[in-house]
């Protein structure tokens, strides 16, 4: 009877620590898109999306009724990244052609 009481036990703290152990595991960081935000607004929340989806979801809640944010408008796909910076760095690209163009 005893033996079973220890293995129930221990089994039982078995799973309890699982749970604590899988829970501190960090997250993945999120790409966010902060376009049009105040400078001080973008970089809280930058530095919340480092921290991974919890931290910027909390934040985002904490600071909905002052900043008006959308969790749902900040994050953004790689792939939509990708695509972000190819057309900024072609929109570079033709502002530098025309800048050239008009100092001749």
């Amino acid at each position: 009877m005893r033996a079973n009481y220890t293995k129930y036990l221990l089994a039982a703290l078995a799973v309890a620590t699982a749970g604590t152990v899988n829970a501190q595991q960090p997250e993945e960081p999120v790409i966010v898109n902060t376009y049009g935000l105040p400078a001080f607004v973008a970089k809280n929340v930058d530095a919340e999306a480092q921290k991974g989806i919890t931290a910027l979801r909390q934040y985002v809640q904490r600071t909905s009724f002052m900043h008006q944010l959308n969790l749902e408008a900040l994050i953004v796909t790689p792939e939509k990244a990708a695509a972000m910076k190819a057309e900024a760095r072609e929109l570079e690209v033709q502002i530098a052609a025309r800048k050239a163009s008009e100092s001749k």
